[in-house]
């Protein structure tokens, strides 16, 4: 008689965490495609990326730089995970961290003309009925020493200078530098230690830490991926208009300090999009994005595809004039449609209070646009020289990284 081997247990559980993660890929993305907002080749390709950039969002941010021990800042988003509508002019950047023990982040001040710090809640705090972002400390109460550097203490206790609070579901902590001008990078150079453990040698990965990670990894991309591109289908009764607003639970675009109007865009390529609005008061600073309908901003190496309030040109009352559209209008404001038909605009307000101004939006012809918002004009050789400046800001951002 032969003796029959037992089953591996872990092998067992190895595969069916594989499955289920390959599961939620197949199901989730072949549900998402079947809502792109048109059926131009284009959205499908970029649909078919969205997928995997999304994948590997959520499973990396599972499964690597997990070691709250020995944690590293690496991208959170960049050229090539973009989710959210995230900023062009923007440098994300994420580190692990834990509820107990102590972390110091150093760095420089560098020339971002907007930074934010700020603790993010493991999965538990939304079962819990807590919000997903905790403690946050912004640039204004950023504390600098006159040499440029700064140093942030991450702990549950209280602590002189520049702290943020961990509370029980602190996961990671998220540093976000939004620069002025993509001629104006220079990025704050952070660093963080646990200054708890101290430096030590990791311990190996254990199956079941790994696991645990996947199946999270599965709930996630069912759950995150859907819900972008579903906010941009629900508007498809408010075209080429802002209906989000301060408060709305709907709105995608709030961010940690600010909220954000954000709206849907349909137009032929001979079309442009006219945005008019006042920036609140007091505004510490805003931005706007306008993407695909994955709600991923275009190629910002190419294409302008954001401008922040140092950036645009504002006329003499304050207010600010945006023209949207695939072909040049030849102002100045011009946000690149990318030869697409449909895509995501958001304009983000940070430190300000009250209602937020809704843009007044026209769709008019690109001949008709130099014409109807009197903008000084771009040239051929003003473009290449915005081109220009957007290659180097893409590559004083990401050479490091």
């Amino acid at each position: 008689m032969v003796d029959t081997p037992e089953p591996d247990a872990q092998l067992e559980d190895a595969v069916a965490a594989w499955r289920g993660w390959c599961r939620a890929l197949e199901e989730t993305g072949a549900a998402v495609l079947g809502q792109a907002l048109t059926t131009d080749e284009i959205d499908y390709a970029e649909g078919l990326r969205y997928l995997g950039r999304a994948a590997h969002f959520v499973l990396f941010g599972r499964t690597e730089n997990r070691d709250s021990g020995h944690p590293y800042f690496w991208p959170y988003l960049g050229p090539h995970v973009k989710i959210g509508g995230d900023n062009p002019q923007g440098l994300y950047l994420s580190a692990p961290i834990n509820p107990t023990d102590t972390f110091v982040i150093r760095g420089t001040r560098g020339s971002a003309r907007w930074f934010s710090a700020v603790v993010m809640r493991g999965p538990g705090a939304r079962a819990a009925g807590e919000p997903p972002i905790g403690a946050e400390l912004y640039l204004p109460d950023l504390a600098v020493e006159p040499d440029g550097t700064f140093e942030l203490v991450v702990a549950p206790d209280p602590q002189p200078g520049n702290w943020l609070a961990s509370d029980q579901w602190a996961d990671y902590v998220l540093v976000r530098q939004f620069f002025p001008t993509p001629d104006d990078v220079d990025g704050m150079d952070v660093t963080i230690e646990n200054v708890t453990i101290g430096h030590t040698v990791p311990e190996p990965l254990r199956l079941a830490d790994m696991v645990r990670a996947y199946n999270q990894a599965a709930a996630g991309y069912r759950a995150s991926v859907p819900h972008l591109h579903s906010e941009l289908v629900a508007k498809a009764d408010a075209l080429n208009s802002f209906k989000t607003d301060i408060g709305d639970p709907t709105s995608s675009g709030g961010v940690p300090g600010g909220n954000a109007v954000t709206g849907r865009w349909a137009l032929e390529l001979d079309q442009a999009l006219i945005i008019r609005v006042t920036p609140p008061v007091p505004c510490a600073y805003w931005d706007v994005q306008v993407g695909n309908g994955w709600y991923e901003t275009f190629d910002y190496r190419h294409h302008v595809s954001g401008l922040t309030c140092e950036g645009a040109h504002l006329a003499d009352d304050g207010s600010v004039t945006l023209v949207l559209s695939s072909q040049d209008p030849g102002t100045v404001n011009w946000l690149a449609g990318a030869q697409h038909r449909e895509g995501h605009i958001a304009i983000r307000w940070q430190m300000t209070s009250g209602r937020l101004p809704v843009p007044e939006t026209t769709v008019v012809s690109v001949g008709e646009v130099q014409s109807l918002t009197g903008l000084p004009t771009a040239s051929a050789a003003d473009r290449a020289v915005t081109r220009a400046q957007l290659r180097h800001s893409f590559d004083a951002r990401f050479r490091r990284w």
